[in-house]
């Protein structure tokens, strides 16, 4: 499980999947079919009603957002005709006017000859071997990313502190915004004893989780198997006071299973779309997938660097098309960072979406946070969260840490739920881009951590001077003067006495050295170092901040 070709009128090549002997029997296939049309159908662009839900129509309503014939399910009647012809409908896919059905291959011609069915999906072009064509080359390293300060709030966040303030969250929640009345759905792997574990049962008393959905064929259950889904959920819902606070524990969810377990089929893809058009019918404001596609058990299926390029992979389009629609996808960039592949996955190429890449309690690079662009030149990641010994609930009902970009997407949801909330007037388009500019390299975006890490007194400011918060211009510490030399001292200077503790940090990320502040002045001389950019951490019990000076020898 990755946890981290053309479009589909264009030429076609088979898209086939073998079906789980778990849940069926082992001649049994899946395939994806499109439709001809959608005409003839009961449902009518004039009465959304009929196939959208109140909230869904409405936020087409708030932003201005068009319904299109791809809104419209797929006719009834083709999907009668599929299901007479001894296929079993699994799901229906209207932004692609298709289905995903279940069937013998030797029964398959009988289907693909019922009335308004246009053929097989095929997503991937092969060459006239039968192989794909896999090209990859080296991306170029960037240079690390600037730190900078964030400021406290009194909520006891406990252990996810840094994950919290690293990105202002905690200025978010203590001046009312933590997520009430924003639907975040999760697109995940599963969410095993989601509904039991004490972390998250403040979400579940107080019935904020509105809907879930599975997409593995005889699964009645998101809650039976899966344990991704639940250490990312923690991440945003989890409420543990003096443990674990989610970025947006007041916010309500929706859980969709669209994952399969230990295998790696390319159907995934196509439950990612199902997931996604579940969640817009909805009405939901932020799409959250700690998902990733690039290699595959079906060799000929895996993709190529060339096909991230935001129009190629099926679930890209979806992300894509969920965007159209006024949804925020924040999307993990994938964890291939150190890895011969080194790229983001599908769908983090998409266009309109939030690629996340993952960084470390110092706000420096996670080794195995994947690299951008995407194929086609694009900036990717877009910005960075916490991943590195990120702060979760587990599916056994325990706190821990893990690592992954699978953690740093979900705690910008949070950070997004709170953004929306605080922003109603805003678009998701307008929102977006301050995200992105209010990042702590957004002068200088590169393809390892994008615009960097955002932070939402920053996004205040950008999206209403009127609102900003002037504090966040006043750093808590001074540390200068910024170059030192072997044997002088650093200023260190604040307006408290509390103790504090302080860290002198390596461009790496490892700690040099340490001490605990309890003045208001300090100098402090510096061991023998090698001459290169250096980190100061301070630390006290609800906030962290980080300042960056040089080192010359």
């Amino acid at each position: 499980m990755s946890c981290f070709k053309t479009p589909y009128y264009i030429a076609f090549i088979i898209l086939l999947f073998i079906y789980h002997p778990v849940w069926g029997q082992n001649d049994s296939y899946r395939y994806l079919i499109l439709f001809k049309d959608k005409t003839n159908s009961p449902y009518s662009l004039s009465q959304p009603d009929k196939f959208l839900s109140a909230r869904s129509i409405e936020r087409r309503r708030k932003y201005q957002i068009t319904l299109k014939e791809q809104d419209l399910p797929v006719n009834p009647k083709y999907l009668q005709n599929v299901q007479k012809s001894g296929a079993q409908v699994l799901f229906p896919l209207k932004w692609i006017n298709g289905a995903l059905i279940q069937q013998k291959p030797k029964d398959l011609a009988n289907t693909l000859s019922q009335e308004g069915v246009k053929g097989l999906y095929y997503s991937y072009p092969i060459d006239s071997s039968g192989s794909f064509q896999i090209k990859k080359k080296s991306p170029k390293l960037p240079e690390l990313p600037e730190a900078y300060q964030t400021l406290s709030d009194s909520l006891d966040y406990g252990n996810s502190t840094t994950q919290i303030s690293q990105l202002g969250v905690n200025t978010m929640h203590a001046k009312g915004f933590r997520g009430e009345g924003i639907l975040i759905t999760l697109l995940d792997e599963g969410f095993l004893n989601a509904n039991n574990a004490s972390f998250l049962q403040k979400a579940f008393t107080e019935k904020r989780i509105l809907a879930t959905l599975t997409t593995t064929p005889g699964l009645k259950d998101v809650y039976i198997q899966g344990s991704h889904g639940t250490h990312v959920l923690s991440t945003i819902a989890g409420f543990s006071p003096g443990k674990l606070m989610g970025t947006a524990f007041q916010a309500q969810f929706a859980l969709a299973q669209t994952e399969e377990g230990n295998t790696e089929k390319i159907v995934e893809e196509v439950n990612w779309l199902r997931g996604a058009e579940w969640a817009d019918s909805l009405g939901t404001d932020i799409i959250s997938s700690s998902l990733g596609y690039t290699v595959f058990d079906l060799k000929l299926s895996n993709h190529s660097y060339s096909d991230m390029n935001g129009k190629t992979a099926l679930s890209s389009l979806a992300a894509a098309w969920a965007a159209q629609r006024g949804i925020i996808c924040t999307i993990s960039a994938g964890n291939d960072g150190a890895s011969s592949w080194k790229y983001i996955s599908s769908p983090a190429d998409a266009d309109s979406i939030l690629a996340v890449a993952a960084v470390d309690k110092s706000l420096l690079r996670a080794s195995f946070s994947s690299w951008g662009p995407s194929a086609d030149g694009r900036i990717k990641p877009d910005v960075a969260a916490m991943g590195q010994a990120t702060v979760i609930g587990t599916y056994s009902g325990t706190i821990s840490t893990s690592n992954g970009t699978s953690f740093a997407a979900p705690l910008i949801a949070g950070l997004v739920a709170g953004t929306l909330q605080a922003n109603p007037n805003k678009s998701p388009w307008q929102i977006m881009q301050a995200i992105k500019q209010s990042g702590n390299q957004s002068t200088k975006p590169d393809n390892s951590l994008g615009y960097g890490v955002p932070n939402f007194n920053q996004i205040q400011k950008l999206l209403n001077p009127l609102l900003a918060i002037s504090t966040v211009e006043k750093k808590r510490i001074q540390v200068y003067p910024n170059v030192i030399q072997l044997g002088d001292p650093v200023h260190l200077k604040r307006d408290t006495f509390e103790e504090i503790t302080v860290e002198l940090i390596n461009n790496l990320g490892s700690v040099i050295y340490t001490f605990s502040w309890t003045g208001q002045q300090q100098d402090f001389y510096p061991p023998p170092l090698v001459s290169g950019k250096y980190y100061f951490r301070f630390t006290d019990k609800i906030t962290q901040e980080v300042i960056p000076f040089y080192f010359s020898n």
